[in-house]
């Protein structure tokens, strides 16, 4: 195993490909993620509006509308051109105030105020109705008070009479609303399992692509040599999810309610799995190649079905059947449950055992090498 482990650094030190695959690549992808969602929160996206009625009260609509710092009003237009800059998603949607808005409005008659979003943005779609619900609710309420304020001449009466009940949401665990923080979170972990696929399918796909494997393999004991050359890649990426993790808690300040080394114990556990799951989409026939292929397959969408940003309960037997065999959506859940909630170690026994029993794929890849090796 020692020999292997020292062979497997000069083999690091020595291609290029494999330095990068450890170092300049992945933290160039975690450094463009975070930079993506740096802010943490959706600012001034952009909206047309459609004004038919331009009229005073329509003025002030469309001017508290602008002053949410959600959304922005980046043109007033016609709809046939509105819709022209949703669809070349110059816009994220489109309000259209209807003729006599003021009038209807004043006769309480209910005008409606129609918003239409394009809803293939799905968080996009849903921070903008958020936005858009609140601002019109507030500017109704700014009608009803000044009429109120007319009748009454009682500010705090008129105040009490449009709003006799406050209600205040916070939400649990991210109170402002940070998108950063659990899509981040989730997302950087989803593209750390890529790596760690296609690090070890590189590392076995090269000694077979070039024939080296009898030399290498030529002592029996072949379950140390396959350790031995994964190690480094083991420690340099459970060494980067540490880092991380302590990124995102540490550096940033988020709160975490739980134990690091539970779930430092759990990324080594999902670390080793993949590596031997590579390893087993490798023995399937020795081909580097399409080793290579079954790797992208399986990680690459996988943060899709960590539910995250979909529902567990949403989704259907294939997507949950999905779910269980990727060992990065048990480890995201051990993260969330001691993150947010502190959990307490006996109720992570299950998730460690589930990531454990990834493990147990490396009878069949040695056993695979065996036959290999033996033909």
């Amino acid at each position: 195993m020692k020999d292997a482990f020292i062979l497997e650094l000069q083999e690091i030190k020595n291609s290029y490909y494999r330095l990068l695959l450890i170092t300049i690549l992945p933290i160039f992808s975690f450094a463009l993620i975070i930079a993506m969602f740096y802010k943490g929160v959706a600012v001034e996206l952009p909206i047309v509006v459609v004004d038919k009625d331009k009229s005073e009260l329509s003025r002030k609509l469309l001017f508290n509308i602008n002053a949410s710092s959600t959304v922005k009003i980046s043109s007033s237009s016609n709809l046939k051109d509105a819709i022209a800059l949703v669809k070349s998603s110059k816009a994220y949607a489109i309000v259209i105030i209807p003729p006599h808005f003021q009038r209807d409005t004043l006769l309480k008659t209910e005008p409606k105020v129609t918003a239409m979003l394009n809803t293939q943005y799905i968080l996009i779609g849903k921070i903008i109705k958020a936005a858009l619900v609140e601002t019109v609710a507030y500017s109704a309420a700014e009608v009803e008070f000044l009429e109120d304020l007319v009748l009454t001449q009682n500010s705090n009466l008129a105040l009490h009479t449009i709003s006799p009940i406050g209600l205040q949401i916070t939400p649990f665990f991210n109170t402002y609303k940070n998108y950063f923080l659990f899509l981040v979170s989730a997302l950087l972990p989803a593209i750390w399992q890529i790596f760690i696929v296609i690090t070890t399918i590189v590392s076995f796909g090269t000694l077979f692509k070039e024939q080296k494997e009898r030399e290498y393999f030529k002592t029996k004991n072949i379950t140390a040599k396959i350790v031995g050359k994964l190690l480094p890649y083991t420690f340099v990426y459970t060494l980067m999810g540490v880092m991380f993790l302590f990124y995102i808690y540490g550096t940033l300040g988020w709160a975490f309610e739980g134990s690091f080394s539970v779930i430092i114990f759990g990324m080594f556990l999902t670390v080793v799995a993949y590596q031997i799951i590579a390893l087993f989409f490798f023995v399937t026939g020795f081909d580097y190649a399409r080793a290579l292929s079954l790797g992208a397959v399986y990680t690459a969408p996988a943060f899709a079905f960590l539910g995250v940003t979909f529902p567990i309960y949403n989704m259907n037997d294939f997507a949950l059947f999905w779910r269980e065999i990727l060992p990065i959506s048990h480890y995201v859940e051990l993260q969330i449950s001691q993150a947010n909630y502190g959990a307490d170690i006996f109720l992570e026994i299950n998730k460690l055992l589930i990531l454990a029993s990834f493990w147990l794929l490396i009878i069949p890849v040695v056993i695979r090498f065996k036959s290999r090796l033996a033909s």
